[in-house]
């Protein structure tokens, strides 16, 4: 069935895979729907007169658990970080007679279980890429007449078709209900997207669309600011941004029971994203001073861990990813692998050794590192060679 997507305006070119991630790993592409089970992925379309960098896309999932459960990520304690909502679209149109027309041809029997005399709703009107006015969302709400919402009390986001409906009274083939703005049975959307001129962020060839829909799943954000990194008690110049972080612990399906491994672990944002899904985490550092010092004892990596309740890491490993120290043959160790490596603007890259050749035992020894160019360390510092025998499945992420 096609849903429409609401995503927020950020980092356009995640939106998509994000959701595809999150829909393999609740268990759209485990039956025969239809889908790519080999690439994984989804069917999207734009709406008309769209364009994809557009905020609204139509997916087609299998099921409404599965949008839900995408949209609020609700089983694994948090939600979906670029997907703002997730609905059933009841009708589109460049205008609002469109509109009108386009839900009045919604299937009867998808609507009445949604407008029955026992239940309550709410409608909420958004816009993207202008402020509507009270009064505007008011009079949009009005507009919407043709479908039998029943007045609720004391609320201006209501609205009667007939001063003589009663509740539970029968009209134009559909079931009145009763609003509730605090805990509704179901929530509706008025969304638009205008030609507002260039302020708006979309490419000028973006024409007026308007969508009505019932709410499957909504996100909330409110985990960003959670873990935003001024708050952090152990941060470094290349600390990962939080929702960068949980949007690739969300593409690397992490999840409990799960081993995710970061290479390049650093302050250790990446894997505090991990471990806030469920899964065990482990990383790596070439530099001692990050993985076992920090800042002393109440500051380090794992005060990061320890600041947010979530579960240790199973081991901070002092570790060139060039010279890799897992024994050979040890195979499909790690779900996932998700890093951030150093490519030398806020930190430069190295490697193991010294200027000069050991020759022969030495009493004491301190270990050494070597920098290195940009040109060998796009190809060489992140050594997938050697990283994807450790792997249960082909999941690499680096942005």
């Amino acid at each position: 069935m096609w849903y429409l997507c609401v995503f927020y305006h950020r980092l356009l070119d995640y939106r998509r895979a994000e959701v595809e991630s999150l829909a393999e790993l609740f268990g759209a592409f485990e039956d025969d729907n239809g889908y790519d089970k080999e690439k994984k992925s989804l069917q999207w379309r734009v709406p008309e007169n769209h364009h994809p960098d557009s905020p609204f896309h139509l997916v087609n999932l299998p099921s409404e658990d599965v949008a839900r459960n995408i949209a609020n990520r609700s089983t694994l304690r948090s939600h979906c970080i670029l997907v703002k909502g997730i609905y059933e679209l009841w009708g589109e149109g460049s205008s609002y007679e469109e509109l009108e027309e386009s839900i009045r041809g919604y299937p009867e029997e998808r609507k009445c279980p949604y407008l029955n005399s026992g239940s309550t709703f709410k409608i909420t009107v958004d816009c993207f890429g202008k402020i509507i006015s009270f009064q505007e969302q008011t009079e949009r709400i009005k507009g919407l007449a043709y479908i039998p919402f029943k007045n609720g009390p004391q609320n201006a986001f209501s609205f009667r078709k007939n001063e003589a409906v009663e509740e539970g009274e029968r009209v134009s083939g559909y079931w009145v209900g009763r609003a509730s703005l605090r805990n509704p049975d179901h929530n509706f959307w008025l969304m638009e997207t205008d030609d507002y001129g260039t302020n708006n962020g979309l490419p000028p060839i973006m024409q007026r669309r308007i969508f009505f829909g019932r709410e499957v799943g909504c996100a909330d954000r409110k985990l960003l600011p959670t873990y935003q990194l001024k708050s952090r008690t152990y941060l470094g110049p290349t600390a990962m941004d939080a929702e960068m972080a949980f949007l690739m612990a969300n593409q690397a399906l992490a999840k409990p029971g799960k081993l995710v491994y970061d290479p390049f672990v650093g302050t250790g944002s990446i894997l505090v994203a991990a471990a806030h899904f469920g899964a065990m985490t482990m990383g790596a550092d070439i530099d001692i001073r990050v993985v076992r010092d920090g800042r002393g004892p109440d500051c380090n990596v794992w005060s990061n861990f320890k600041q947010y309740g979530l579960p240790m890491p199973v081991a901070l490993l002092r570790a060139d990813n060039n010279l890799p120290p897992w024994r050979p043959g040890l195979k499909e160790v790690f779900y996932a692998i998700i890093c951030d490596p150093p490519y030398g603007v806020r930190a430069g890259g190295c490697k193991s050794g010294g200027r000069k050749l050991l020759r022969g035992p030495v009493d004491r020894y301190f270990y050494a590192n070597v920098k290195l160019h940009l040109t060998w360390k796009s190809t060489n510092i992140l050594n997938t060679d050697n990283l994807q025998g450790r792997l249960q499945s082909t999941r690499i992420l680096s942005p």
